[in-house]
């Protein structure tokens, strides 16, 4: 392993599902890598009648001790993390009493480095819900957030994508990408969708060539010391970026997909057909979202 970037304070967001378990082996090899330590974060709600019976807690209701039950789901916070987690990475529980469980994480999130959670929640149905919290944080927070859907391929770290479209917005993602792939030795590679029609093969190998060109210049310009370790890719987007990106994906077995939450027009983390959150509900691929 090379130089480790600056330390990094983690948050991980848990329901104390058998979902959110996967986030947290995630959480721990980018823990190692930053040389930082990890928050669990549980948002309760004392209104809620369906909250209680995941505490074991007498007083979990509207008129109980706050501070007690605040003790009471840290301390239940660190005995779950820890089965998973080793005590030199942990770091403080944190509870949020609050209704609006994706904006508490958020409003969490800014006293932290990266935010890594599950995919799925408590229900098990987050990927297919446009409701979930996992989605709405991932467009109301402000900090990377790492979203696990498969935790067993996420090391060894041997490959690291990072889409681009040659915007500024996308070019957020290469620090981080630069940051993991020195220090675990991944390669990292760039790719560009070529959308478009185009009659002619010479056509399309021309532009193809020009893109090639350009994926070395942002690569010179943004991952220096990885010469090495980086390969290039231009495909033929015919119908779509994402389903280009997504086939690639699943052709390629990546470890982590590190990408901007907002394209080229910079818009793209408001709509419910991003690019990113898409591609994100359709592969089983570890993300790095980066909010430009």
């Amino acid at each position: 392993m090379n130089e480790a970037p600056n330390p990094y304070n983690i948050l991980v967001p848990i329901d104390f599902s058998g979902f959110c378990r996967k986030a947290l082996p995630v959480a721990q090899e980018l823990a190692r890598i930053y040389k930082g330590r990890i928050s669990p974060l549980h948002v309760y709600d004392l209104y809620s009648d369906m909250e209680g019976f995941h505490y074991d807690i007498d007083s979990f209701h509207a008129d109980g001790d706050p501070a007690s039950i605040a003790r009471a789901i840290k301390e239940k916070l660190r005995r779950f993390v820890s089965e998973a987690v080793g005590t030199d990475f942990l770091a403080d529980s944190v509870t949020e009493r609050n209704g609006n469980t994706a904006q508490a994480i958020a409003d969490a999130s800014e006293r932290f480095d990266l935010v890594v959670m599950s995919s799925h929640g408590r229900t098990g149905f987050m990927r297919m819900l446009m409701g979930s919290t996992t989605e709405k944080v991932l467009r109301l927070g402000n900090r990377p957030i790492v979203i696990v859907e498969d935790e067993e391929a996420f090391t060894p770290f041997r490959k690291i994508l990072v889409p681009t479209d040659f915007s500024l917005n996308s070019f957020a993602a290469l620090p981080y990408a630069h940051d993991i792939a020195l220090a675990t030795g991944a390669e990292v590679h760039l790719f560009h969708a070529l959308c478009g029609d185009f009659s002619k093969p010479e056509q399309f190998e021309r532009q193809k060539q020009e893109r090639l060109a350009k994926l070395h210049e942002v690569a010179e310009q943004h991952l220096p010391g990885l010469a090495d370790n980086l390969k290039f890719f231009v495909v033929h987007g015919a119908d779509s970026a994402h389903n280009a990106i997504r086939e690639h994906i699943i052709e390629q077995h990546y470890n982590l997909v590190v990408m901007a939450t907002a394209g080229r027009t910079g818009l793209d983390h408001l709509r419910i057909g991003s690019t990113t959150a898409t591609l994100i509900r359709s592969v089983h691929t570890t993300f790095m979202a980066i909010k430009p």
